[in-house]
């Protein structure tokens, strides 16, 4: 007998290790603008913020919402490392014309850069779960190890853009990140054999080349299509919205009429837990937003005689994933080895908790702010602290779990949806940055500006809380749906999905 303890051992698949090296350099460039876009709008093009929020909010939005579209592309019209070579081509030349301090370049930059992410994430996550088989826990490991791998780039970027941001050289910052796409590209070039298409519509049809016109001609339209709502960026946030709202609707309808039961049930979970990961995005993507201009204005950064960037506080969330990516991994398998049960509702609950008790801690340290209304930075190195190993709970584990829980005629698209989440919560992430910032006044002071931001994050944080307290009641009936519910064979206590990877 084979047991899942047995597979869990077994060497990573070929292909495993290049996908980790190629997450690290394609997050670089999307790094140095989650972390500086705000303040480079603020500081390089004078924008006030109310455009600056609606923007980034814009910016974070279709950065993850777009992946819908590599979802549907990828795999269908084109394989996936194709897409991603074109994706990181895209990618450079947006980092290089967004460094050009001029609102038309600017523009294009952001229009050619967010066509390329939305195409290239998708293609990234599909290449590493098509490595394994539906139900082998060893992707798990893989996504946990790959978030690590991203997050290392994170950490090097937010480095970087500290270091740039400290004397305002903009120009030079979006040229460096352009180089991190350059190195993704060739690596996968090099791989290029062990990263070719599973069983996707692409590899299995016989009319590839109008399937690839087919797919550059929705490209370019997407670029268009992008490149008009980038100067409407209020308009864009509904559109998010109402898009992501729309897919998961969609997948609602595709549930009712799937004929086998397993897949209809897992895909209802899906969709339960679509809605915990919005509201987890939400708090999370405060960061190139509202919470980056609290940073920059409102925290005491002095240590002794030096003023830490305000990026530099980003490297506390990516640090404890580095960190806690590869021993939570090991800690799982190594539980489940001895029979315990450890679902994705556990996983999901327990990082809403975490992500949400963080942000209430700014709040506090707002009711504790020095004389002049800053705030001491060690509120906001703890809430940072507890969103990273929150994010270790959902994001590399929502990752795997569509693996788990897609048909695989579905898998693209799902993937594609689940990123989209991502969108919508940027875009509710930019709604309350609104509410949190206060530039009409005039007045931009610590003093008159903490009280108001500290509102708004207690009011998301307790919500968080409360998502998360009814995903925890709501444990059993998603094990049930997952798969995941306790059985008993061979006198070990295993999960469903363990059960069903156990073959003689």
């Amino acid at each position: 007998m084979t047991t899942l303890a047995a597979q869990s051992s077994q060497k990573m698949p070929a292909g495993t290790i290049s996908l980790l090296i190629v997450q690290l350099f394609s997050m670089i460039s999307y790094a140095i603008l989650y972390s500086s876009l705000a303040l480079y709008c603020a500081q390089g093009l004078h924008l006030d913020d109310h455009l600056i929020t609606s923007l980034i909010a814009m910016f974070v939005a279709f950065f993850y919402g777009l992946h819908l579209i590599g979802g549907f592309i990828g795999g269908r019209f084109l394989s996936y490392r194709s897409l991603f070579i074109i994706s990181m081509l895209l990618l450079a030349t947006g980092c290089y014309l967004i460094s050009i301090p001029n609102f038309t370049p600017f523009y294009l930059g952001i229009a050619l850069f967010l066509t390329g992410a939305g195409l290239n994430v998708t293609c990234t996550n599909c290449m590493l779960t098509q490595l394994f088989h539906p139900e082998d826990k060893r992707r798990e490991r893989a996504f946990l190890w790959n978030y690590s791998s991203m997050n290392l780039g994170f950490c090097l970027s937010f480095i970087t853009a500290g270091y740039f941001q400290v004397t305002h050289n903009y120009h030079d910052l979006f040229l460096i990140s352009a180089f991190g796409n350059i190195g993704a590209l060739l690596i996968v070039a090099i791989s290029w054999s062990k990263l070719k298409d599973v069983h996707s519509a692409y590899s299995l049809s016989p009319h590839k080349v109008l399937r690839v016109l087919f797919g550059l001609t929705l490209m370019l339209a997407l670029f268009f299509a992008v490149y008009y709502l980038v100067k409407q960026p209020t308009a864009s946030q509904q559109l998010m919205i109402y898009g992501t709202l729309s897919a998961l609707a969609f997948l609602l309808i595709l549930s009712f009429i799937e004929k086998d039961r397993i897949h209809k049930q897992k895909m209802r979970a899906y969709l339960i837990f679509s809605g915990a990961v919005i509201t987890f995005w939400t708090i999370a993507l405060l960061g190139p937003n509202a919470l980056i201009l609290f940073l920059d204005r409102n925290i005491d950064r002095h240590f002794f005689s030096f003023v830490i960037p305000p990026q530099w506080f980003f490297n506390i969330n990516p640090l404890m994933i580095i960190l806690g990516g590869p021993p939570l991994a090991a800690l799982f398998q190594k539980l489940r080895r001895k029979g315990y049960r450890i679902t994705v509702a556990q996983q999901f609950s327990t990082a809403l908790f975490l992500i949400g008790g963080g942000l209430l801690l700014i709040p506090i340290g707002v009711a504790f702010a020095n004389a002049d209304g800053t705030v001491p930075a060690a509120w906001i190195t703890v809430c940072f602290t507890l969103q990273g190993i929150g994010e270790l709970f959902i994001g590399p584990i929502g990752y795997a779990m569509v693996g788990q829980l897609a048909p695989p005629r579905l898998r693209g698209l799902m993937m594609g949806t689940w990123l989209m989440t991502g969108g919508m919560g940027g875009a509710l992430a930019g709604i309350f940055s609104n509410w949190a910032t206060v530039s009409t006044t005039g007045d931009l002071s610590p003093a008159a500006t903490s009280a108001t931001y500290g509102h708004v994050f207690l009011i998301l944080g307790i919500a968080c809380v409360a998502v998360a307290a009814i995903l925890f009641l709501l444990r059993p009936l998603l094990d049930k749906l997952t798969g995941e519910s306790e059985i008993k064979h061979d006198n070990e206590t295993l999960t469903a999905n363990d059960a069903a990877v156990a073959v003689s």
